[in-house]
């Protein structure tokens, strides 16, 4: 793990991506997202948190200009486990989350990030636009916005899409439990936070398989959403303040 003793020479961003078997996938994405993170002109670097993946690479994937960190897990812990992992290692002021499938687009996180700054965010998450999945998937992923936000009250349009941007003290204030990816901005929002959204790009998977089951999928998502009814309602709201904006 690299470590950041001085806060000056810290990464202004960590791009954290969590991965199963995606080997045919990654070093397109490094590419993509090397020439996103040139276009915001800050330090930069990116973690690989694979998910106990049982595909081989030819070599480790690299980018071209920023550092590349990767981490294993021992044994296959799901999404919201590498997210957690991923976040914990960021040394970055600011947390981008991307998944390896290259189904979002890279090239929109200038915008997300510029959008955020304008806002004062301390959170954006991205909405799919025109989405390149199947009908099944769309039409359970409309149900369970509409559902989530009626109990939820998170003013997110797209929980689901996972390319979004987050403080850092935010990030790690998120708790590890399996389905935590789900309901980022929720707990944000639960937490006194200011967040945001902001449409993005979709794009057909190219390669690898989804490793997306839309039923079982749907099962877990009801009995994490009693969760986090609960959760939401009962974690702390305040935070301290930053002493560098008095």
């Amino acid at each position: 793990m690299t470590d950041y003793p001085d806060r000056a020479k810290e990464p202004e961003f960590s791009v954290v991506i969590p991965f199963h078997n995606e080997s045919e996938n990654l070093p397109e994405l490094l590419l993509e997202i090397d020439a996103a993170l040139q276009k915001l002109g800050q330090a930069a670097e990116i973690i690989l948190v694979n998910d106990a993946s049982t595909d081989r690479f030819e070599r480790p994937p690299m980018s071209p200009h920023f550092p590349v960190r990767w981490l294993d897990l021992t044994v296959r812990s799901g999404q919201s486990a590498a997210i957690y992992y991923g976040i914990q290692a960021a040394a970055g002021h600011w947390i981008i989350l991307l998944d390896a499938d290259r189904q979002n687009d890279p090239a929109d996180i200038p915008s997300l990030w510029e959008r955020l700054q304008e806002e004062k965010l301390d959170l954006i998450t991205g909405i799919r636009r025109r989405r390149q999945d199947n009908w099944q998937r769309r039409w359970m992923s409309w149900i369970a916005n509409r559902i989530r936000a009626r109990l939820l009250a998170d003013r997110t349009s797209d929980s689901g899409c996972s390319l979004k941007i987050l403080r850092r003290d935010l990030a790690r204030r998120l708790p590890g439990w399996n389905g935590m990816h789900r309901f980022i901005p929720a707990l944000a929002c639960g937490m006194g936070y200011r967040t945001g959204e902001l449409p993005v790009h979709h794009r057909p998977r190219q390669a690898g398989r989804s490793k997306v089951r839309p039923w079982k999928r749907a099962l877990e998502a009801t009995v994490d959403l009693v969760g986090m009814v609960w959760l939401v309602r009962r974690q702390f709201r305040g935070r301290l303040r930053d002493p560098e904006a008095r």
